[in-house]
């Protein structure tokens, strides 16, 4: 048995939403959240045997990224991303709050308190397999708490975990154990790239058996509405569309340069001793002029990919302008190359974090100016590792 078209336009008129991005599906305009061409849709959608099946289908912008990791841009309104979020401090809900360990400040969310409520928090820090092996989880925990603090944020608990490992949806699972029965809406949220969708396919895979459902990629913005996944009987996982970070360095570079600002495996630390007058670059992106008087130590957390050249500061500008773009890989899109100058003085044992790129930790006090483009977050924060 198979649908007939009156009850294939009952499901078209219910509004039915891909399984990858949690977009409605429509068939009137391309480039926007949920196209699919009509017949494509409407055959799949008469192959089924009865209008009560579940629905396990793509739309055309998650198809293409999930076979042929091929990214097309859609329009999308970024208020409704707000509307979601702000909805659930009207619920009875737990909220699993993903940042990441690789860009804490870069993907915690401005002001989440008000959109939550009273609901409790399970602080969830992603990507530990990124950091250097000696990282201490406990430690990093107590630290994460402490930046979610610094923004409000009271955390019920933290969970340090690598979404990327078979064993994370199960660690979660146990982690909100307690909290399943009473809450019946969990939701998931984060900003663009966190790993939320990773995340949440390996707690299905451990409930279901089933494989990867939701559409995950390393390009900011694959979520575009809410998906509801079944937990248990009387609970249920929200993922929610990744909140966006204009200020993170993904924002200013071509999506081919990605691989330069989001590591996939273990980040080398590199420690440098640098004298009074010399730069740093992060390849063609920007660089850093240290003002100390004396020989200073620091630490570099980047992608191993990204080369840290280091040259006289009385040629950097000169060394930047000529050789960005040749020697000195990635660089960033046409139209945002203009360019802040900032002096900041730390102290030993601080971090200089950038957002969407990684950090340098500094051993001894320094004083440093840096040279990045405008519209970057640039923070100063308490050692990470």
């Amino acid at each position: 048995m198979t649908l007939n078209d009156d009850q294939v336009a009952q499901l078209l008129n219910e509004g039915i939403t891909c399984i990858g991005c949690g977009a409605q599906f429509q068939s009137e305009k391309a480039g926007v959240p949920g196209y699919l061409n009509q017949s494509k849709l409407h055959n799949y959608l008469a192959s089924l045997n009865s209008i009560d099946d579940p629905i396990e289908l793509l739309c055309e912008r998650c198809f293409k990224l999930k076979n042929y990791n091929q990214i097309e841009p859609v329009a999308f309104d970024s208020t409704h991303f707000q509307q979601i979020l702000s909805s659930i401090a009207t619920k009875k809900a737990l909220i699993l709050y993903i940042v990441d360990l690789f860009d804490v400040a870069g993907s915690m969310i401005d002001g989440l308190s008000r959109f939550i409520g009273q609901n409790p928090v399970v602080l969830i820090g992603n990507k530990l397999d990124v950091l250097p092996k000696s990282v201490k989880k406990n430690k990093l925990a107590n630290w994460l708490r402490k930046q979610a603090k610094d923004q409000g944020v009271k955390v019920a608990k933290s969970v340090i975990l690598s979404a990327d490992k078979g064993d994370a949806g199960q660690i979660l699972l146990d982690e909100i154990a307690d909290y399943v029965d009473d809450y019946p809406e969990i939701f998931v949220v984060g900003v663009t790239n966190v790993g939320k969708s990773t995340l949440i396919n390996q707690i299905i895979k451990q409930v279901s058996g089933n494989g990867s459902v939701i559409t995950t990629s390393r390009f900011p913005g694959t979520t575009l509405d809410k998906i509801e996944i079944p937990l248990t009987e009387t609970s249920k996982i929200i993922d929610t569309p990744g909140i966006i970070h204009a200020s993170q360095m993904t924002h200013f570079v071509d999506s081919k340069d990605f691989k330069y600002l989001l590591p996939n495996k273990e980040v080398k630390a590199r420690t440098f001793q640098l004298i009074s007058g010399q730069s740093i670059f992060l390849g063609g992106l920007g660089w850093i002029d240290f003002l100390n008087k004396q020989k200073i130590s620091f630490t570099a957390y980047f992608d191993n990919k990204l080369d840290l050249h280091r040259t006289k500061s009385e040629k950097a500008a000169v060394f930047f302008k000529t050789q960005a773009g040749k020697i000195m890989q990635p660089v960033v899109l046409p139209g945002n190359e203009e360019m802040q100058s900032r002096e900041i003085k730390l102290s030993a044992g601080q971090d200089l974090a950038i957002s969407g790129l990684g950090w340098f930790t500094f051993h001894d006090p320094v004083v440093i100016c840096f040279h990045f483009q405008k519209g970057l977050a640039i923070s100063v924060r308490q050692a990470e590792i």
